[in-house]
């Protein structure tokens, strides 16, 4: 049964490319290839796809928002550049 589903869709992409000139038969082929690549071979990386996301956003911290505030202003250092003309 798996055999016979898996010839009905080759025979289904079959019939979409037919009378396809051979620039668009280019294109639909790249367009497998990227999916095939970017898509179907990382569906089993979801788990890392999901570490990746939550490691964007906010932090926790206990101090205040003017705490923080404070203590950029503290870290900042200037320099002195001498410009010469």
């Amino acid at each position: 049964m798996i055999t016979s589903l898996k010839n009905e869709y080759k025979q289904r992409l079959l019939d979409e490319i037919q009378g396809l000139s051979e620039s668009e038969l280019s294109k639909i082929l790249k367009l497998v290839h990227f999916l095939k690549k970017e898509v179907i071979e990382k569906e089993g990386r979801e788990e890392d796809l999901k570490l990746f996301w939550e490691s964007f956003g906010s932090w926790k911290d206990d101090r205040t928002p003017d705490e923080i505030i404070q203590e950029l202003y503290k870290s900042r250092k200037s320099s002195v550049r001498e410009i010469q003309l």
